[in-house]
């Protein structure tokens, strides 16, 4: 069964990478690769949300097990209690600030319904004509809508793996001086091998639709595709790392860890470090780390990443988990099954 299991999620994962993309991506050479610097719109999309995650360095998208799941990989969304919610600002470069919020609620044993909102503000710009007289202000502004479900797939888990696929549905709407709406998808599998040494998988596919269209052309989204794996080699340690294939750029890697200790069962102390191998290259520093504390219900996490000579940028989000979210390799039950009023805390 175990193989039964693996064989269909390699299936599975190069059906999803080839629906997502678009006929010919692969060969036009302005995408996947490094000319193709520019040529995707909406870049507020990539802009990670939670702390945690970005902390990590963005490696998460074989880790998300909370309600921010809906931006990393909407198959995670079955890891969360009963339900789940986040709230996060981030003070980004000069005064860009964005803000994201989500919400997760399980819906029986196996299934999670979940929704989010990302908010952008770059702050007021003055307009100018060509010859460079004032014609007043403009205040660009981002807003993403996003409704996800996810799944445990019955059929392919049995008692060392489970397996989970979730998708999404995004209405976007930017406005410069004039407004432009699109919307697109998400779709992403994962893994959960409970074995001596258990370990995370997963594949995702994110920005699937339409460009957006300011004026008379139309731009396409940044679609991004990702692997990625999750060990936690000891219990209280979790090493991650994702390989990004992103359509406005080369390859890239992302790599992240954490280390956890709990004083009791209720509480949660972490410190967290990141790498971005792209963001090396662009001269962009490329480390991140962070800070996070679980008390009960309630988890706070702060995120510094620095920015190289554009400066640094600050994230801090809160997580409520109801009832206690243990991390899902050290439940009792090993399964990410649960039943509504029994999570297990150990």
């Amino acid at each position: 069964m175990k193989n039964h299991t693996a064989i269909h999620l390699v299936l599975t994962s190069a059906l999803l990478l080839a629906a997502a993309l678009p006929a010919g991506a692969v060969d036009d050479p302005r995408y996947f690769a490094k000319t193709a610097a520019g040529t995707t719109t909406a870049d507020f999309l990539n802009l990670p949300v939670g702390a945690r995650a970005a902390a990590m360095g963005g490696a998460y998208s074989a880790v998300a097990e909370e309600a921010s799941a809906i931006y990393w990989n909407p198959a995670g969304l079955v890891q969360i209690p009963k339900l789940s919610a986040v709230f996060m600002r981030a003070q980004y470069v000069e005064d860009i600030s964005y803000q994201y919020a989500a919400y997760a609620h399980r819906l029986n044993y196996d299934s999670v319904l979940a929704a989010s909102i990302l908010m952008t503000d770059i702050g007021s710009i003055d307009r100018t004509d060509v010859s460079g007289n004032t014609l007043g202000a403009f205040t660009p502004r981002d807003q993403v809508f996003t409704l996800s479900y996810s799944k445990a797939v019955l059929e392919f888990s049995d008692k060392d793996i489970d397996v989970s696929i979730g998708v999404s549905a995004k209405y976007i709407r930017s406005t410069i001086v004039e407004s432009a709406k699109a919307y697109a998808g998400d779709i992403g599998i994962m893994t959960y091998n409970f074995g001596d040494i258990p370990y995370r998988l997963a594949v995702t596919a994110t920005n699937m639709g339409g460009g957006l269209k300011y004026a008379e052309e139309s731009n396409p989204l940044p679609l991004t595709l990702k692997l990625g794996g999750a060990i936690n080699p000891f219990r209280n340690m979790l090493v991650a790392a994702d390989v990004v294939f992103p359509k406005s750029n080369r390859p890239n890697v992302l790599f992240g860890a954490e280390l956890a200790t709990a004083p009791n069962e209720l509480t949660r102390l972490c410190v967290r470090g990141g790498l971005n191998a792209q963001q090396i290259r662009d001269g962009l520093t490329g480390f991140s780390m962070g800070l996070g504390a679980t008390l009960h219900f309630f988890s706070l996490d702060y995120a510094f990443v620095p920015m190289g000579e554009l400066g640094t940028t600050h994230r801090i989000s809160l997580t409520f988990d109801f009832p206690f979210r243990s991390p899902i390799f050290q439940r009792r039950d090993r399964t990410i099954f649960t039943k509504m009023k029994g999570i297990s805390f150990k």
